[in-house]
């Protein structure tokens, strides 16, 4: 027997993606990316946290 799942991480997923498909409707794609862009640089999120250490190490990598 499986007990039922408090938490569905597909149905959370799907959820996401369509607020973003709603926030977007509409938006050119160079619109999208700079939204996005700035979404990256700006956020508090943990993975847009992540994104930037990312890119600091690069930058760290290709100057030596």
């Amino acid at each position: 027997m499986t007990s039922p799942k408090a938490f569905d991480c597909v149905e959370y997923k799907h959820a996401i993606q369509q607020r973003h498909i709603a926030e977007t409707q509409g938006l050119k794609p160079l619109q999208k990316t700079l939204r996005r862009q700035q979404w990256l640089k700006d956020s508090d999120n943990p993975a847009a946290q992540l994104w930037r250490e990312m890119g600091l190490k690069q930058e760290v990598a290709a100057v030596r």
